[in-house]
């Protein structure tokens, strides 16, 4: 057996400044010179003693380096005879260009994207929202997110060592959040639904695919509110499904709106509250009108409440699903109530229907992680959520009320500013004719992140006007951030 030539420890260099362990720089270094050859396979590593000797090191410190070596596959230890480098390492596993190996010649390459990769890419996407950014339309306030209490019980669920969270069987997960999803909509939305209706992804977006892929054939008419949530409408075109945008105005959808195109549609998507991007809310008649249309056409109805969580004040109406849990798909999400950082969302669906939409998720994966899905069960179980919600709508309150005072003293004149019972946003409309492209682009460059209202239009009309943010601002920053806002709006008329 080949000897460690002694000498090389004199390379070994131990930073005890450094934030870094002890025994992980040694480990590093040891490992790093493995990989390199510098220990050559076969060879013998020093005595753990001899080595914490020459480095000033505890002995306890190399065993942890020599003992994480081995569990990596870069050494062996034999029984009375010492440590040996192993003479496989776990990088040869690794693929290697071999030499003499030419790259396939590029004229043989010949990468095209689909036809339905090609629509997508056409499609006019508004930019993700900037959380660093005031004035974040629909980002809730991060600083307000309750850490502590998700380590707390993150740390105690890891220390449980369950299998349950760490496995193929999302089912398992799923239903032990769903529980807690089915009380929470019972206590505070009427809706009655058993936990295996509810099924968890990451977000509305998905619900919306995995509804479309459940309900709906290719070439379908999907009734969609205009403005809309282009990311579910790119959704359902993507899906080759026809979308027919309807014109909305201060009291939300209106089904007699859609004309012709509602006798054919296989279904509607509405948010009835604060509805994203325009800011209305259906009003209780046409609420009615929408379910007598789908029960009389069997048409679906696509509702999404991400908004609903978080409401301070106003008269609160049932939802779409309370009143007709058989035609409505029921949509809710986390990521505004808490942080969009989860990715947690849900979709309720009638139980008859829940076996083909388990096998959907199942063949889509459209699945949200079951150690987060557990903290969030977690966090519900111990009332916090409730907790945390009251208290953030308070929060939102305070923000809300700062932010409408201040755009009516100063923009009241040119603009429509409405009152703000929930969400996270607040759209003001132009009363005259406005560059909202232009002037968001301009706000974007001064710190804000101020979308226009016109991008998410699809019919002929295109409203303008900008979709203002509270939540991830302070009542501090408000003042500041709509002087900013009305100087750029006057530099840019």
């Amino acid at each position: 057996m080949q000897s460690f030539n002694y000498p090389s420890w004199n390379r070994i260099t131990i930073d005890r400044s450094s934030n870094r362990s002890l025994n992980e720089q040694l480990f590093e270094q040891l490992r790093r010179w493995i990989c390199d050859g510098v220990i050559a396979s076969g060879m013998r590593l020093p005595p753990t003693r001899t080595l914490a000797e020459e480095l000033s090191l505890s002995r306890n410190t190399v065993v942890y380096a020599y003992d994480r070596l081995a569990t990596e596959g870069y050494v062996a230890s034999r029984i009375g005879a010492g440590t040996y480098v192993e003479a496989r390492l776990p990088e040869d596993h690794n693929p290697r260009h071999r030499p003499g190996e030419a790259p396939v010649p590029i004229a043989n390459r010949r990468p095209a994207l689909s036809k339905r990769a090609q629509a997508l890419m056409a499609m006019c996407l508004p930019p993700e929202r900037i959380e660093t950014l005031d004035l974040s339309a629909g980002v809730p306030a991060l600083s307000e997110f309750p850490y502590d209490e998700f380590a707390q019980i993150a740390s105690r669920r890891w220390r449980e060592h369950a299998s349950a969270h760490t496995g193929y069987d999302y089912s398992r997960g799923a239903m032990l959040l769903g529980s807690h999803i089915a009380a929470y909509l019972a206590e505070t939305k009427a809706m009655a639904c058993r936990p295996e209706q509810i099924i968890v992804m990451g977000n509305t977006v998905q619900a919306a695919a995995l509804v479309s892929h459940v309900l709906l054939d290719r070439g379908d008419v999907v009734l969609v509110e205009d403005p809309c949530h282009i990311l579910e409408i790119g959704t359902f075109e993507a899906l080759d499904l026809q979308t027919v945008p309807v014109p909305l105005d201060r009291e939300g959808f209106d089904i007699i709106l859609a004309g012709e195109a509602a006798r054919n549609a296989r279904m509607a998507v509405v948010s009835p509250l604060e509805q994203w991007p325009f800011g209305c809310t259906m009003t209780p008649e046409r609420r009615q009108r929408l379910l007598e249309w789908s029960a009389n056409t069997s048409g679906w109805i696509f509702e999404d409440d991400s908004n609903g969580e978080i409401r301070w004040s106003g008269e609160a109406q049932p939802t779409l699903h309370a009143r007709d849990p058989h035609h409505v798909m029921y949509t809710g999400s986390f990521n505004r109530m808490l942080a969009p950082g989860l990715r947690l969302a849900y979709l309720v669906v009638p139980p008859d229907l829940v076996e083909g939409f388990a096998q959907a998720q199942r063949v889509f994966s459209f699945y949200a992680p079951l150690a987060d899905q557990a903290l969030v069960a977690d966090f519900m179980d111990q009332g916090r959520l409730a907790s945390h919600l009251r208290r953030m709508r308070i929060v939102y309150r305070e923000r809300a009320a700062c932010l409408t005072q201040c755009l009516r003293d100063g923009l009241g004149h040119d603009f429509d500013i409405p009152d703000v019972h929930a969400g996270l946003h607040l759209t003001i409309h132009a009363r005259n004719a406005f560059d909202d492209v232009a002037v968001s682009l301009a706000l974007l460059r001064r710190g804000l992140d101020c979308p226009p209202l016109s991008r998410y239009a699809r019919g002929s009309v295109r409203p303008a006007g900008l979709i203002l943010g509270f939540g991830n601002t302070s009542v501090r920053r408000i003042p500041r951030c709509v002087d900013i806002l009305i100087r750029t709006i006057r530099e840019c008329s």
